[in-house]
Order: C-alpha cells, then sequence, then structure tokens
C-alpha cells in the first residue's frame, strides 16, 4: 500500500509542475520621448507589463483587497524589481504609433517567489492593520530622498509613531551612502548601501520573515478529504486548492490513501482566511459527495 501510495504522489507531483503555471494577459502603453530610441521604448514597456502582471497576480494571492495607492506603489517599485518573478513571457503583439508604444504580452509569474516576496515585503503582515513604526531620520535627507522613503512607509504598510518599537533608524554618510538599523526589541539588524529602496527591504524582509515570528504562528492546518473515486479527482482538486491563495496558502500534499470506500488525501497548509476557505469548501466538497476534516497541525 505504501508503494502505490508513493507511485500515486510521485505522478501527481510531475503533473502539477506541467500544469501550475499560468499566462496573465496585460496590456501596456508606454508613451515616446525625446532621445528613447525604439529599443529603449519596447524595453521600457516590457517593464511596465512586467510590473502590472506581477500586481495582478499579487491582488488575486492577498487575503483582502489591496488599496488603490499601496498597489501603484507595488507596481512602480516592480517596474524594476518585477523580473525575478517572471518566468516567462510571449509578446502577442506590438503597435508602435507616433505616441508611443502598445504592447499586449502573456506574462507567466512564478506564484512562489511572488508570495514570499510579498511576505518580506510585508504584504501578509500588515494588509488587515499597519505595523507601528519608530521613524528616526537624518536632516540630510534631499526633498526627494524624504518622499520616497515615505512611500517606502506606505507601500509597507507601516504607520509612524514616536515611541516604542521597531525603531528604524537611518543615516546618510558621505557619497550618498545609507546606514540603517532597525531594532526589534530582542533582533537588530543593519544594512549599508547606496540604493535606499535595496537597503530599507535588506531589513523589513527580515523583520517580516525572522523566525520567532514563524515560531508563532497558528495558522498551519492540516486538511483531510475522503471519497474521491480516482486519483485523477484528487488530482484536479489539489490543482483547485492551489489555486485559493486569498483563502489558503503554502499547500502541501502530504498523503494519498487507496481506502476500501475510495481515495482519501490530505494536505498541509497555512490558512489565510477561514472564512472564505469554509466558503469555497462548501461550494466544492459536498456536491461531489466528499467529506473532510480541518484540524491545527500535530493535533
Amino acid at each position: 500500500m505504501r508503494i502505490i501510495r508513493n507511485i500515486l504522489l510521485t505522478g501527481l507531483w510531475l503533473c502539477l509542475l506541467a500544469s501550475t503555471a499560468q499566462a496573465a494577459s496585460v496590456r501596456v502603453f508606454k508613451a515616446g520621448e525625446a532621445g528613447v530610441s525604439p529599443m529603449q521604448l519596447r524595453e521600457g514597456a516590457m517593464a511596465e507589463g512586467f510590473a502590472q502582471a506581477v500586481v495582478d497576480e499579487a491582488r488575486t494571492m492577498l487575503p483582502a483587497e489591496l488599496d488603490e495607492v499601496r498597489a501603484e506603489l507595488l507596481r512602480l517599485y516592480m517596474v524594476e524589481h518585477a523580473k525575478p518573478y517572471v518566468q516567462g513571457y510571449n509578446i502577442v503583439s506590438s503597435e508602435a504609433m507616433d505616441a508611443g508604444l502598445i504592447l499586449n504580452l502573456d506574462v507567466i509569474i512564478d506564484r512562489t517567489a511572488l508570495r514570499e516576496g510579498l511576505r518580506q515585503m510585508g504584504f501578509y503582515s500588515t494588509l488587515s492593520a499597519p505595523q507601528p513604526l519608530n521613524l528616526v531620520l537624518p536632516q540630510n535627507l534631499t526633498g526627494e530622498e524624504g518622499s520616497a522613503l515615505m512611500d517606502l512607509v506606505t507601500l509597507t504598510g507601516l504607520r509612524r509613531e514616536a515611541a516604542g518599537t521597531p525603531v528604524f533608524t537611518l543615516e546618510k554618510g558621505a557619497e550618498g551612502v545609507f546606514l540603517a538599523h532597525l531594532d526589534a526589541g530582542a533582533d537588530r539588524w543593519t544594512a549599508r548601501g547606496k540604493n535606499m529602496t535595496t537597503v530599507w527591504f535588506d531589513l523589513w524582509g527580515r523583520f517580516f520573515t525572522r523566525p520567532e515570528a514563524a515560531a508563532l504562528r497558528t495558522d498551519m492546518r492540516e486538511l483531510s478529504v475522503a471519497g474521491w473515486f480516482s486519483s485523477d479527482a484528487a488530482l484536479e482538486f489539489d490543482r483547485v486548492l492551489r489555486g485559493w491563495d486569498s483563502a489558503v496558502q503554502e499547500v502541501q500534499l502530504v498523503e494519498l490513501d487507496m481506502q476500501p470506500s475510495g481515495v482519501g488525501a490530505s494536505w498541509n497548509l497555512r490558512l489565510v482566511s477561514g472564512e472564505r476557505f469554509a466558503m469555497l469548501l462548501g461550494g466544492y466538497l459536498p456536491q461531489r459527495g466528499l467529506t473532510h476534516r480541518l484540524t491545527e497541525v500535530g493535533q
């Protein structure tokens, strides 16, 4: 029985690798500028398209609606930082005109990488309520740098407070090098560099993914479903389950059993929205004659 189960699991994983990537279609217009070559214009349009595809995908993955201000800041950030999340793309059409370039793209997003990126940027921690922040700034920031820093505060989902922790301290040294410290009580991190955005997310990425935060998580669940007629039906539900990003994430198939009454399967997953997950399960399982049990991992 264990051999059969292992063979079935291997087959499911191989099929999942071939079926999880889906292309998102985006249409962008990039206005022409004096001194910008056609190649540069095309590269700029593609960067805009990648950024929009990432934001569109992020909005389907997050457990709550992303407000327009934060969504636009995320799009602007992704114009220069989207490539790690793009698995592939296809230029469907390209139309050059006097005013600029219209580009239609199909973009395949690496959802696993994007989920981790959003977590490091604080989206899963601050979407329902902002993270308090004690911000200590130097006097020699330019107006443009100060404005960019406030955009980073909003993008990360932070709210400034006059006291308390965590404390983010920024210093601007010679030749425009930034030195930053993030003091979160028991944890303290330091980063240095000429790019303020890179320094910023270097520190906050560590804050939002620190081990003690993960150790306190109570949102891991085990979902067991019984009554499948075949392993193919369980595979189809696995594909559906992995698409419910706004309700559950980090879905992992852990067991597939051939039972006298049919096929049973269980998954480990992280619960994002219990109410939404219950609604989705209620709309999928009962009409197929399936029963389920949802418990905390380890119980």
